[in-house]
């Protein structure tokens, strides 16, 4: 009889679980214990980390790149007004470095 009744209350209860288990997300913010520590059992949160990292990484050189094409340009355009150069370089030049002040801001954040 008591085999019964846990029978009966594991059949009961199995669909419940496993609507449990399907809400998983992969993210950690929401994940409840379960599914959080299956996900890290699995890896998946150090695989999220790991993607995470690399973007920033790449991010980084990208706005480095930046600032030192930024600083180039501003040279130039310094190097540009002080020999009178004609008008419609300054101008090209200004706006090259307004554009790459705001690629520098972008990529900041």
């Amino acid at each position: 009889m008591k085999t019964l009744r846990n029978v009966l209350f594991l059949s009961a209860t199995l669909p419940l679980l496993a609507a449990c288990q399907s809400t998983c997300s992969g993210d950690a913010r929401t994940d409840d214990y379960w599914c959080a520590r299956s996900n890290l059992n699995k890896g998946v949160y150090a695989a999220q980390t790991a993607k995470l990292q690399s973007v920033a990484s790449l991010r980084q050189h990208e706005q480095q790149d930046a600032r030192a094409l930024l600083s180039q340009r501003q040279a130039e355009l310094a190097a540009a007004r002080a020999s009178s150069a004609s008008s419609t370089e300054i101008a090209r030049l200004e706006a090259e470095v307004a554009s790459l002040r705001l690629q520098v801001q972008s990529l900041m954040q």
